[in-house]
């Protein structure tokens, strides 16, 4: 399926084939034709319609604008009761959270996230990327393997389970809580229901561990973390755990995937890397580039709007929801030169992936150094490393703000 700016069917259904087939045509299209724009956004279980702001200079504004709230008025209305293992996942993580309480849990979630700390897990990255791509290449004797599932993802999730402390026997329960957790309500909707009080009940078992025999984690980190004598209680520990599995799992391994896939698709840009290994700055330039030209997430939580607001000659409501698609805003020409160029020495590179004021991404920084350590393990190891199928049988999930790969074969060797 080709889709061009021109040829982009109205209404725009985020989650539909045509989408996934060319996100970047969308965009550019809302970008020209609806700045501020009404899109649906469809789940498959279910759809929901709302605005979004497609430009650079309006996705930063909004981002820091107090008349957009992520939670107004603290939570669901009077006498709307939200069973405790979705409002866990949902209302009570760190990015659902507006004025002194973001700023109070921010405060106490940012804490444990000392240099050393980062530092070490830099080091277990690369350890076990190492060790996986050994493996693959011993496994596979020439034959195609799925870098997302088979590397990307496995050095991910073994670096955050064990950075929030996750015992080996509850790991195969807490990986599928995870993994329901990123993908939404698809599906059996009593599945996932499942699998989520699973991981609620997991996670809770895990804090009530680490506050009995503290460890060298990011969870016992939380329970210690103290401002002013205040301290997280239990139930905010457990949201805050999901805040980070969010932040230091499925973002990274989609920006490692797609990384990848940028670079083969660039091969002078792959070749740069290859005759600077040891250029740091590069390999730091590189994966914001990244960042920019394949997010892994395209846009933040919905905000709702507090009072009236006019944007671009278009009235929207107090109640409405928006949100800005940070995947339109990088490949925005007003605030990029040659935005569709995929540039890995780009400078400046002002990209709004992790966001952009008080809600810049709490994970972005672990996520930028997995991304590079595992990129720069990944080309230094596989010096033959393409492709196993043609690109255009390379498909995205046609899932609602989030690009990611179905799968990425490729020989590693």
């Amino acid at each position: 399926m080709t889709v061009t700016p021109d040829s982009v069917t109205q209404p725009i259904t985020m989650g539909s084939a045509e989408f996934a087939a060319d996100p970047t045509a969308h965009y550019a299209w809302l970008r020209e034709h609806a700045p501020v724009g009404q899109v649906r956004l469809d789940f498959g279980a279910f759809a929901q319609e709302l605005w979004v702001v497609s430009r650079y200079a309006d996705c930063k504004a909004m981002l820091t604008d107090p008349r957009l709230l992520r939670s107004p008025g603290g939570g669901p209305p009077p006498g709307v009761e939200v069973p405790e293992h979705i409002r866990l996942v949902s209302t009570a993580t760190l990015d659902m959270k507006d004025g002194e309480d973001h700023r109070r849990l921010r405060s106490l979630v940012a804490a444990p996230f000392t240099p050393k700390r980062i530092q070490r897990l830099g080091e277990q990255v690369r350890a076990l990327a190492e060790a996986r791509l050994a493996a693959l290449r011993e496994e596979s004797r020439g034959d195609p393997v799925d870098l997302r599932q088979e590397f990307a993802l496995p050095v991910t999730y073994t670096v955050i389970a064990d950075m929030v402390g996750v015992a080996e026997d509850d790991r195969p329960q807490f990986q599928r809580g995870v993994n329901a957790l990123m993908s939404g309500f698809s599906g059996s909707q009593n599945d996932w229901e499942g699998r989520i009080k699973d991981l609620v009940a997991v996670t809770r078992d895990l804090v009530e561990r680490k506050r009995a025999e503290p460890g060298d984690d990011i969870v016992t980190g939380l329970i210690q973390a103290e401002e002013a004598g205040d301290r997280l209680d239990d139930t905010e520990l457990v949201a805050m755990v999901f805040s980070l599995v969010t932040a230091g799992y499925e973002t990274t391994y989609n920006l490692i995937t797609n990384g990848t896939a940028a670079l083969l698709d660039h091969p002078d840009q792959l070749a740069r890397l290859r005759a600077a290994p040891d250029d740091e700055a590069l390999w730091r330039s590189a994966v914001e580039e990244v960042a920019r030209f394949l997010p892994p997430i395209t846009g933040t939580r919905p905000a709702t709007v507090v009072e009236d607001l006019e944007w671009h000659g278009q009235k929207l409501p107090a109640g409405s929801l928006v949100i800005p698609l940070l995947a339109a805003a990088n490949r925005d020409p007003a605030e990029f030169a040659d935005p569709e160029v995929f540039d890995i020495g780009r400078s400046p590179n002002p990209h709004l992936s992790f966001g952009h004021g008080v809600h810049f991404c709490l994970g972005a920084n672990l996520a930028r150094m997995e991304a590079r350590v595992a990129l720069q393990v990944l080309v230094g190891t596989c010096p033959d490393l393409r492709l196993a199928v043609g690109r255009s049988a390379l498909a995205l999930e046609p899932m609602p703000l989030w690009t990611r790969f179905r799968e990425l074969p490729v020989h590693v060797g």
